[in-house]
């Protein structure tokens, strides 16, 4: 039987179609074409729970790549190594983001979300979300790595080249490298002029598994991976409980819902839509062929609302029943700050249901989040109630 039409949106991070509503492709292609070539992209997508998973656990796909965006933007790193030296990597950075450490972190999170809440709430600027929400994860990062915290503007402007040129936005060559060379600077000269005892930095230069360049590279790494998928998911999520009727109300009723209402707002709308990967060696995958060396875009949103896994997925549900959506990855390459992510959104939602009476959208009007590769609700402005 012939497959029906696919939609007009392409396979194509450019594609205006693709960048405000990707969903009606992602389900053609998860029923049609789980795995797919893209002319446009040079490259393989797939799609589906099962797919997804597949590659992402599988020694046929790798993460590493000499060429890979993000080995320009960031250097070589933890993203995308593999074998011996990402477990060695890897095991450099895990300590301070698991979960039981995470814990530990709560009193951090909660100064920092109440110290920019008291700062931006009442300024009356109608952009306050947007500095909130970037602010929030670059300072919690700071503060884990052991970087002055009111570094972060400046952080934070070094880095957009970065994450720009890794979200395939147009950006200078020369501005991407000159940015992760001041970035390369400015952490040798915070490492050389002394850290506290309890920063994380101070730990991966002490336990010696890496090189002063490692040091360096990772946690760039860790300052991009804290702070663009956060900073998108912050707004998302407030975009949800601003813009769903009646939700404020019943969460300040019931407070102990925010981490169901985080879960199912990452699951359904994931700041980050793809990851990328290459074949290690000729491989055929849902009967499409894929030879060593193509890169393959791993679609994660597709597996969040694949409905094998997730009953009725394209609905938001709180009260759903719990399965684990692939917002956040699996396998060897998990996202390392998961937990910290989950942690200081719901504590920026209870900070704010302890202030604000009602809180709604004023614009836009429609709330879907767009982009390439990281996903938001563009130009997103709150009111607000004491």
């Amino acid at each position: 039987m012939r497959a029906p039409d696919r939609p007009a949106a392409r396979l194509d991070f450019t594609d205006p179609g693709f960048q405000t509503n990707p969903w009606p492709l992602y389900d053609w292609h998860r029923r049609h074409e789980p795995v797919t070539y893209s002319e446009a992209m040079n490259c393989y997508f797939v799609f589906g729970y099962r797919h997804v998973r597949h590659v992402l656990t599988s020694q046929d796909f790798t993460a590493h790549h000499p060429f890979r965006r993000s080995r320009v933007a960031f250097g070589p790193s933890a993203l995308d190594s593999e074998g011996v030296v990402h477990a060695r990597l890897r095991g450099s950075l895990t300590e301070p983001f698991r979960p039981r450490t995470v814990l530990g972190y709560q009193q951090v999170i909660s100064d920092i979300v109440r110290s920019l809440v008291d700062e931006l709430l009442p300024s009356g600027r109608p952009d306050w979300l947007d500095e909130l929400a970037w602010r929030l994860p670059t300072r919690v990062a700071c503060r884990i790595l052991g970087l002055p915290e009111d570094d972060d503007r400046l952080l934070y402007q070094m880095m957009r080249p970065l994450i720009l040129f890794v979200d395939h936005a147009t950006v200078g060559y020369a501005d991407v490298v000159g940015c992760r060379d001041r970035l390369r600077a400015y952490l040798r000269d915070t490492i050389d002029l002394g850290l506290d005892r309890e920063a994380m930095l101070r730990g991966m230069v002490e336990s010696r598994t890496l090189t002063d360049g490692e040091i360096v590279d990772n946690a760039i790494l860790l300052l991009a991976a804290a702070t663009e998928t956060t900073c998108s998911a912050v707004i998302n999520l407030l975009a949800r409980v601003a813009g769903t009727p009646g939700l404020w109300a019943s969460l300040r009723a019931n407070p102990s819902r925010v981490p169901a209402v985080v879960a199912e707002t990452l699951r359904h709308e994931p700041p980050l839509h793809v990851t990328l990967r290459y074949a290690a060696a000729d491989v055929e995958l849902a009967g499409c062929a894929i030879p060593a060396g193509a890169p393959v875009q791993v679609c994660l949103a597709s597996a969040n609302r694949d409905p094998d896994v997730f009953a009725d997925p394209d609905t938001w549900d709180s009260g759903r029943e719990r399965h684990v959506p692939m917002t956040f990855g699996v396998g060897r390459h998990h996202c390392l700050g998961s937990a910290l992510a989950q942690a200081e959104l719901e504590t920026l939602v209870h900070e704010l249901l302890g202030r604000l009476a009602d809180l709604w959208t004023t614009a836009p009007t429609d709330l879907a989040p767009r982009g390439r590769t990281f996903r938001s609700v563009q130009g997103l402005r709150l009111g607000h109630r004491p």
